[in-house]
């Protein structure tokens, strides 16, 4: 199956993994009838198709959808008993206080927001500093609950935001020319990043049938590599 919007890692008789490229919806609404990820793969493969998995509108990375109610039930029990595994590479504002840590704090979570309150649910996020430039850290994020916006939330308590988020910071994009002194590029400048830095790398579970878990990765799409290249080159930190 071809599509520009996404491909697939992995596909048996019970699950389908796909890669999600940003922008673009994952479940259906009315505004966008055919055209999310949920109606192509159960057009193309001709049969209902039962997200496991989600991500926001302008996030990527890997969705997991069971072909099968059977499928999905066994892998929805593993999120609930918090035993999957993810790994997230995200992007945010400012300077790390400490090259690794842990956020343990209460979410509230509602349709509208997800935010920090000692009345929510238990939620626990631990993360790794991969690279930490002057107005900018590249992690690795590793949710060990899983809530609505739990990343997003957990960060912008902290004060380091998600470089791009419109909900919880600015949707500034991210431009060479912020970047680079004496910049002279072209009038009109296209940005190195407009979208939320958030890209679900790696997930680890257990199919039906098997008695190991599968590990499934979805490397890190254009724009956050073009990113990470320019600031490496010029928001190097002393």
């Amino acid at each position: 199956m071809q599509n520009k919007n996404f491909n697939i890692i992995f596909e048996n008789d019970d699950v389908i993994v796909i890669n999600k490229e940003p922008e673009i919806f994952v479940l259906n609404n009315e505004e966008i009838k055919n055209k999310a990820i949920a109606d192509i793969l159960k057009n193309n493969l001709k049969q209902d198709v039962f997200p496991i998995t989600s991500l926001d509108y302008e996030a990527s990375g890997i969705v997991v959808f069971a072909k099968t109610k059977k499928a999905y039930d066994f892998i929805s029990e593993q999120f609930k008993k918090e035993e999957v595994k993810k790994i997230y590479y995200v992007l945010v504002n400012g300077i790390m206080d400490n090259t690794e840590g842990e956020i343990d704090k209460n979410l509230l979570v509602n349709e509208q927001t997800t935010s920090v309150n000692d009345r929510g649910i238990k939620s626990v996020t631990k993360y790794k500093v991969l690279e930490q430039f002057k107005s900018f850290a590249f992690l690795e994020v590793y949710p060990l609950t899983t809530r609505k916006n739990q990343i997003r939330a957990h960060f912008w308590s902290i004060g380091n935001t998600l470089a791009i988020d419109k909900i919880y910071g600015s949707e500034e994009p991210i431009l060479l020319s912020n970047l680079k002194r004496r910049y002279k590029g072209i009038t009109k400048e296209k940005p190195l990043l407009k979208r939320l830095p958030m890209h679900l790398y790696q997930i680890e579970l257990l199919l039906p049938g098997n008695k190991e878990k599968n590990i499934f990765v979805a490397e890190i799409p254009d724009d956050i590599q073009l990113t990470l290249k320019q600031l490496r080159k010029y928001n190097k930190r002393g």
